[in-house]
């Protein structure tokens, strides 16, 4: 390779060493084109999987600041430069080396530390974040739909009374239209003791309003509280994740040596995986008893012939 070309080979390196979210070093030994073309596709668009000289990466690596990844650079090695999310890329190197045993994953660096091959495993177990969203915006939105079933269960409400009345007319043997003028006193009557019924009638769906709203102002004050406890939850996060790393940094500063460095980032970056995993299982169990509050607030409106699981 020309030395002009070397150049720009390793400055293109250098640059996604830097620029990159993350990377994951792999050995490629045996594998075809076309399987490295497969493995390209399924990683998409925002991870660049680049084969080059260990030379050169080791110098690209080394301009960019990187460092403790040359042991890594044996061997026919290709880089996986990520630029978008690194759990779905691992997930995907992960998934791509069960049918294809001949890709190794030989580790990586993340948020600018080496990661072990280890560490690239549990990153590809962990949820991305886009899949923790979409599960709180499904858990929300679950929510707002058991609080549109109880505004429109008012209408339903008002036509079940309205019915009621009317059954209870013709059972009087009254024959439902308009009355004439001069009725007798007898017709009198029976039209206040309809007034009277109506009049019922009305305050028992006035009644039922009242509840419907006192529902609707439950389940808001649920879907409020869920959101404060998940905010807690990645306040918490934040606030581990920095004692793991301010940890970490009083243990690399006391270290003998390069091996004891590595070892204590690689502790360090298992406890953070831990720690995310730990946090989205208190959101998963925040998302399902939020859940199960507007459910049972939606129950006790329901008639109990319609209740689910009824005896």
């Amino acid at each position: 390779m020309p030395k002009a070309e070397k150049v720009a080979t390793v400055a293109e390196i250098t640059d996604k060493f830097r620029n990159s979210s993350a990377a994951v070093v792999t050995e490629y030994r045996g594998l075809t084109m076309a399987q490295l073309t497969e493995l390209r596709r399924s990683l998409g668009k925002d991870t660049a999987y680049t084969v080059a000289k260990n030379t050169l990466v080791k110098r690209a690596a080394a301009d960019a600041g990187v460092t403790g990844l040359d042991d890594m650079f044996v061997g026919p090695t290709a880089v996986a430069f990520i630029g978008g999310e690194p759990v779905d890329a691992a997930k995907a190197l992960r998934d791509f080396a069960k049918t294809h045993p001949l890709l190794v994953i030989k580790g990586g660096l993340l948020d600018g530390r080496k990661i072990e091959p280890g560490e690239v495993a549990k990153l590809a177990d962990l949820e991305s974040r886009d899949v923790l969203l979409a599960k709180m915006a499904g858990a929300m939105l679950a929510t707002l739909t058991k609080a549109a079933y109880v505004f429109n269960a008012l209408p339903s409400q008002v036509a079940r009374l309205a019915a009621a009345l009317q059954d209870k007319r013709i059972a009087d043997g009254e024959v439902l239209e308009a009355a004439p003028a001069g009725d007798s006193a007898e017709t009198a009557t029976e039209t206040a003791d309809d007034a009277a019924v109506v009049a019922a009638a009305e305050a028992v769906v006035a009644e039922e309003a009242a509840e419907v709203a006192a529902e609707v102002e439950t389940i808001e004050e649920i879907v409020v509280a869920e959101v404060v406890a998940e905010e807690a939850v990645a306040v918490e996060l934040a606030e581990e994740i920095a004692v793991i790393e301010e940890v970490a940094e009083e243990a690399i500063a006391e270290a003998p040596d390069e091996a004891a460095v590595e070892e204590v980032l690689a502790e360090a970056g298992v406890a953070e995986a831990v720690a995310i995993e730990a946090a989205a299982e208190d959101i998963a169990v925040i998302e399902t008893v939020a859940e199960e509050l507007a459910e049972a607030v939606l129950e006790q409106d329901q008639p109990e012939q319609d209740r689910p699981d009824q005896a």
